[in-house]
């Protein structure tokens, strides 16, 4: 059992929970109270659910709550306008727009979002699953059991936090793997990437990305402890060790195809594809507790320069400089990597300098500031074209579904179109087929069930459907809709078992409301092109902002803090640009985006973003083999003229004798060198150049 548990990630943990909340819920208050308070608690606690995503505990209460809440006002709207079909159909419009906008938050609101919508549902379908009460008390026992819930949310946050941190961190260190592996990859085939392996590279950084931060808000928000140090070090160090596997892209493209290049090309990728076995080895020591891996830094570094010295180049081959610097910067990747192991396999009780305030500002907000709405207020914003445009569907789906001739059920219709219609277009197209899919597939395993007659055997079930569908909605949402067929056809069986579950209707419901769906996802459109210039500022702003931060000689504690969170920043906008890259691909092709122009932005900004990685390494490695004299003119020139292109300024006030760029890709001697302010120099020109390419990339998608 123990073993069982271990594999178990953390949607399915989270799942688990959520399923013996609902559970205790039901028993507690139906136990103490009655079978009708403790199913329409079942209610409450199922949509206070909803936001109980993995988080510290601290985070919980804010989230669930604020569901409870919204569930049980829902809930008592709906009894107060009971019969009233007009007034039904202008209640589900209200409660759809407010709900929607809720997104304003960011995407901690999506569970929250969707909460006041399934209270809706549950309510309209209370007469039909435990008996009528009084409006009042029906959302008197609603908020009653989405209190409930809140507070074992909350008890199993607390019980939960050390594994849901191991998990997170375990993500993210697999998640780097999988990007080492596909950085070694790119190195190994060739100098030009097709555009396949440019999409997946990017796929890989968003992934990587979103990782990292997840890991952060787990660890990061933790209370100081020696285990939550060092987790906090393992990943501070994984944060470091992307910035050295970024810098690792430079200069590969000068080793050629040769034969001597392919060879480099493949003594270099075998390296990373060790490390990428370490990261992954360390991730199953926190998974499995599988015993730390073990890696010498000095013996990976020796394997690797024998192999390279091995490899026969024409005498006199200047790429022998290059492939002297590539060595290096792979050694410091071992060391990196052999400090991350030893961290773990070392005594927890080591003390850190990162305090829980230092620690704060990586953290993703939390909270409901009303000031986040203001710039939603506008037709503008994809935020309030989504909520009116979800608004003006849901009421039209129940109005339509009390029409058609199977009347009983109208919300089903209108549940469908609130799950499949999302933001965006290619959302909307993976939900609807997940939910056809699902739906199907649930309606299949109904069929077998029906014929079940035991009542708590029905009750197993349906509690199961409810953490599956929480567990799989964001990760397979076929799964999650085959969960919520169970749920949705269960309920009238656990009450009468053996009547014939409205199989015929949920699967006509469905496919409506999932074509619905895809017909809104028209109207108020909310196209990539809309968003991605603002998008593109928000990004030329950022690296503007990392570049002022990075160009430092011997930088202070206070600006290597702000080097880390502007980095941070930048890797952030950096992933959105992609994320909008990624979505536009189904979009129509009239407004899709330039896929050439969004390639070349994102290939130049992460190109700045390893050309920075590498001043800083050279600047904090190899400080002792640099011109101090040299290095501190230099910078703040680079500084300048880099901001300057950035936010749109022309460069003035450099030194023209360090600023052409038509030798930028030759390169200085490093091998048997000890002066490598030539290479730092380089970076620089490199950095201003690309900080050109960057701004002219973004400039092209702006509107003219």
């Amino acid at each position: 059992m123990k073993a069982f548990l271990r594999r178990l990630q953390a949607p399915q943990i989270n799942g688990l929970s959520v399923a013996l909340g609902v559970a205790a819920t039901h028993l507690a208050i139906g136990g103490l109270f009655g079978e009708t308070a403790g199913l329409a608690a079942v209610s409450g606690a199922v949509c206070a659910s909803l936001p109980d995503v993995p988080n510290p505990p601290q985070r919980v209460l804010s989230r669930v709550l604020p569901a409870a809440l919204a569930g049980a006002i829902v809930t008592l709207l709906v009894g107060l306008t009971d019969g009233s079909l007009g007034a039904t159909v202008a209640l589900v419009a209200v409660v759809g727009f407010l709900s929607l906008m809720t997104l304003a938050w960011g995407a901690r609101a999506g569970p929250l979002s969707f909460s006041p919508i399934l209270a809706m549902v549950f309510a309209m379908a209370w007469d039909r699953t435990a008996g009528a009460t009084s409006p009042w008390e029906h959302a008197a026992w609603v908020g009653v059991g989405g209190v409930v819930y809140a507070g074992w949310a909350r008890s199993a946050a607390v019980l939960m936090r050390h594994r849901l941190r191991e998990l997170a961190l375990a993500q993210a260190l697999q998640a780097a793997s999988a990007r080492v592996r596909s950085r070694a990859q790119r190195i190994a085939l060739a100098v030009g990437a097709d555009e396949a392996r440019i999409r997946a590279s990017i796929a890989d950084d968003v992934v990587l990305a979103d990782a990292l931060q997840a890991a952060r808000d787990q660890v990061f928000a933790a209370r100081r402890s020696p285990r939550s140090r060092k987790q906090t070090d393992l990943l501070l160090g994984l944060i470091e060790l992307r910035d050295l596997l970024l810098a690792s892209r430079l200069d590969t493209e000068l080793l050629g195809q040769d034969f001597p290049g392919r060879q480099w090309r493949a003594a270099l990728a075998d390296t990373l594809r060790q490390l990428a076995d370490v990261l992954a080895a360390l991730a199953d020591t926190l998974v499995l507790g599988t015993p730390v891996p073990e890696m010498s830094a000095a013996a990976g570094r020796e394997q690797l320069a024998a192999r390279l010295a091995d490899i026969q180049a024409p005498p006199g081959d200047s790429r022998a400089h290059v492939v002297s610097a590539l060595q290096s910067r792979l050694g410091h990747m071992l060391g990196d990597v052999a400090a991350m192991v030893a961290r773990q396999a070392s005594p927890a009780d080591v003390e850190s300098s990162w305090t829980p305030e230092k620690l704060a500002p990586f953290v993703s907000p939390e909270g409901w500031p009303l000031d986040a709405l203001k710039p939603h207020l506008t037709l503008q914003s994809g935020v309030l074209r989504h909520a009116l445009r979800s608004a003006i569907a849901l009421s039209l789906a129940y109005a339509l579904g009390a029409a058609l001739p199977w009347a009983a059920h109208p919300f089903w219709l209108m549940l469908s179109v609130a799950v499949v219609l999302r933001g965006t277009l290619d959302q909307t197209l993976a939900r609807r087929n997940g939910r056809i899919i699902g739906t199907v597939q649930g309606c299949l395993l109904v069929m077998l069930l029906a014929h079940v007659p035991s009542t708590w055997l029905l009750s197993l079930c349906f509690i199961a459907a409810v953490g599956t569908a929480h567990a799989y909605v964001n990760l397979r949402y076929r799964v999650a809709a085959t969960a919520a067929t169970l749920m949705a056809l269960l309920q009238p069986l656990m009450l009468d078992p053996g009547s014939s579950p409205a199989i015929g209707e949920r699967l006509a419901d469905t496919f409506i409301g999932a074509g619905l769906a895809w017909l809104f996802s028209f109207v108020l459109p909310s196209w990539e092109r809309s968003v991605v210039p603002r998008l593109a500022v928000q990004l030329r702003e950022a690296l503007a902002r990392h570049a002022a931060n990075m160009l430092h000689w011997m930088p202070g504690p206070d600006v290597q803090l702000a080097q880390r969170l502007s980095r941070q920043q930048a890797y952030t906008a950096l992933a959105a640009l992609a994320a909008a890259a990624q979505r536009t691909r189904v979009e129509p092709e009239r407004v899709r985006l330039p896929e050439a122009e969004i390639e070349a932005a994102l290939s130049h900004g992460y190109r700045l973003m390893a050309l920075l990685g590498a001043v800083q390494q050279l600047t904090q490695r190899r400080v002792d083999r640099l011109d101090a004299a040299r290095v501190e003119t230099a910078l703040p020139l680079a500084r300048k003229a880099c901001v300057d292109v950035l936010n749109g300024e022309p460069m003035s006030g450099t030194d023209p004798a360090e600023t052409p760029d038509g030798d930028a890709g030759a390169w200085p001697e490093h091998l048997g060198q000890q002066d490598l302010t030539p290479w730092l120099l380089r970076r620089l020109r490199l950095c201003r150049h690309e900080s050109r390419e960057v701004f002219a990339a973004l400039d092209r998608l702006q509107p003219h």
